[in-house]
This record gives structure tokens, C-alpha cells and sequence, in this order.
């Protein structure tokens, strides 16, 4: 008889040893599928970042073409930098 009472006794040790076991593995898959989510979310953010600089690129590429023209320098130059011609006096207007 001393062997059915120890039965009972190995039973609930592996039952919680089978809950513990289970427990783990529900907090790993959790931080794992939390992880994978996060990493998601990132690289959504990296792919808008990316065609964002894509179209900056493309623009800048336009710009050094077109500054290759004499004129469009000329011109580009007067606009943003007060560049002016001899003899020409340049004033600067505040902004509204």
C-alpha cells in the first residue's frame, strides 16, 4: 500500500511540473509574437523612411541637372542667395 500513496504525490509534482513547463512556453511565444510585432511596425516605418528619401533623391537629382544651366544658376543663385549683378543693388523684404 505504500506505493499507491506515493503515486499521488508523483502525479501532482509532474502535473506542476507540466503547468510550470507550460507556462514557460506561453511567456516565450509571447515575447517572441510581441517581438515579431514590434519588428513589423519598424520596418513599415524604415520602408516609408526609405521612399521618402527616394523621392528626396529623385528632386535633388532634378535640381543638379538643371543647375548645370548657366541660367538656372544665374537665377537660383538670385533667388536664395542675394546674388546680384554688377552694379545692381539687392534689398531683402521681411517676410509676412
Amino acid at each position: 500500500m505504500a506505493k499507491k500513496q506515493g503515486r499521488p504525490k508523483y502525479r501532482k509534482l509532474m502535473g506542476f511540473l507540466y503547468i510550470g513547463i507550460a507556462a514557460i512556453l506561453i511567456y516565450a511565444l509571447s515575447i517572441n509574437v510581441l517581438r515579431v510585432f514590434e519588428q513589423r511596425v519598424e520596418y513599415n516605418a524604415l520602408v516609408e523612411k526609405k521612399n521618402s528619401l527616394a523621392k528626396e533623391k529623385k528632386n535633388l537629382s532634378k535640381e543638379v541637372e538643371l543647375l548645370g544651366d548657366d541660367d538656372y544658376a544665374t537665377r537660383y543663385a538670385r533667388d536664395n542667395y542675394i546674388f546680384s549683378k554688377d552694379g545692381e543693388e539687392v534689398v531683402k523684404l521681411p517676410e509676412k
